[in-house]
This record gives structure tokens, sequence and C-alpha cells, in this order.
């Protein structure tokens, strides 16, 4: 195992195509349409090269339809724990259908699967989502999904953290950032060049990167988060104060 700490070897490493995003178990393994396996091997994250260009390319021009200060009105006006929040909120600006407990739940359970296990629930819930995602190409509704479960549990602790600290989403991201490391695997031998010198990575070595002390919680180079802007809006709408009638 490899740990990189230093901001210059991590945005090296997360620029390097060759490393790629861990999913337990490895390699990733695809089943029929509607279960989570099928859910991990279609969505954007776990894909390298030209199907992940692709597929990002989606999930970018799906984000950036967004309108950022009506989802921060949308998180200010929605009841429940921070997940249900991010999740509705998120739904609702993205233009699907409202979520109704259910369908919060069946989200909920995706997340907690969806990087790795055989919850037979999760193929449940996978298959109870599709339909909500207002689409009928299988590959577009998976990353939909995929939006919603990648932003809940990072939003989520991004509001309890500014919650509890200071009140201010931005600082919260300077000096609690809900992301401390990410996980890569070498999908190829490397050669990498680190401010300490050279290291070989073989291929299958897992690199943790200990992005949150350098401020990189939203990563960087082609695989950045493309939703930052949404993610602070977000938090921004969650952690106002409640508007009491007059």
């Amino acid at each position: 195992m490899v740990t990189l700490t230093s901001r210059a070897d991590i945005e090296a490493a997360l620029a390097d195509p060759r490393l790629v995003p861990v999913l337990v178990p490895l390699p990733v393994q695809s089943g029929p349409e509607g279960t989570m396996a099928w859910l991990r091997a279609t969505v954007a994250r776990f894909t390298h090269g030209e199907v992940h260009a692709r597929r990002r390319a989606f999930v970018e021009a799906e984000l950036a339809r967004v309108d950022v200060d009506g989802l921060r009105r949308l998180a200010a006006g929605t009841l429940g724990d921070d997940r249900t929040r991010v999740l509705r909120a998120l739904a609702g600006a993205m233009g699907l259908d409202a979520l109704d407990d259910a369908a919060v739940e069946a989200l909920c359970t995706v997340t907690d699967n969806y990087f790795g296990g055989d919850d037979p629930a999760a193929d449940k819930a996978v298959r109870m989502l599709l339909p909500l995602m207002r689409t009928d190409d299988p590959e577009q509704a998976a990353n939909r999904i995929g939006i919603l479960i990648q932003a809940c549990d990072a939003t989520a602790a991004l509001i309890a953290a500014t919650r509890d600290g200071s009140g201010d989403v931005h600082t919260t991201l300077r000096t609690a950032p809900p992301v401390q490391v990410m996980r890569r695997i070498a999908v190829a031998d490397l050669v990498v060049e680190l401010e300490v010198g050279t290291i070989e990575i073989p291929e299958g070595a897992p690199v943790i990167l200990e992005v949150g002390p350098v401020g990189l919680t939203f990563g960087h180079g082609p695989r950045v988060c493309p939703g930052r802007a949404l993610a602070v809006a977000l938090a921004e709408g969650a952690v106002e104060p409640p508007v009491l009638p007059a």
C-alpha cells in the first residue's frame, strides 16, 4: 500500500488515469440489469478510459442543468434528516419525481451498499428506483441514481460538520472537510515521480490519498467532483435558520 500526503503528489495521483477509485470487491463485476452489481458497473465512478469519459460527460450535463440557487432554496425548505434533505432537494432540482419515504429509503440502501456487498435489499432498491429516473435509457438511469447516492453521505456529512462547527460551509471545507481520504487502485504497473523520489506501484496495489488536510476533498484532475457547487448549495440551504411565519 502507498500513502500520499503532499498536495503535489496527490494532485499527480488524481490526474493519473491509471489510478481509479476502489470498489470492493475488485474487479467491478456486472450482473443482470436492475441489480446492485449492474449499477456499480454502469455508473461513471468505477470505470475508466473512454467509457468513463462518456458517462462522466452525461453526469456533467445533468448537473449543469441544475439551478444552484433553486437547489439552495429546496434544501432550506425540505424536511427530514440530512440524508433525506439532500436526496429530496437534489432529486427535485434534477427534475425527477418527488421522492416518497420508500424511494428515500431505497436510495439510502443503495448508498450503504455502493462500495461492495451483496445485500438482496439493495437489488430490490435499484429495481424500485429505475422507473423514477425519467428515462428509458438504462445507463442514463443508473447514472442519475449515481448522482443522488454519491451526493448523499458526503453532503450530509458536510451539513453536520457545518452545523456542529462554524456554521459556515466554506470555513468547514477549509478546516473540517467531510472527505479526508480517497482510495485508488492501480490498473497498470506504474512508476511515479514524487516529491521524495520515484516509487513503483504494481498493478492492483491500493493507494491512499490524504486529501482532507491539503484542501482536495473534492478531488483534482479528470475525476474532480463535478458537483462541488451543488454540494455547497445543499449544505448552505440545510444550515440556514428556518423562516418563521410573521
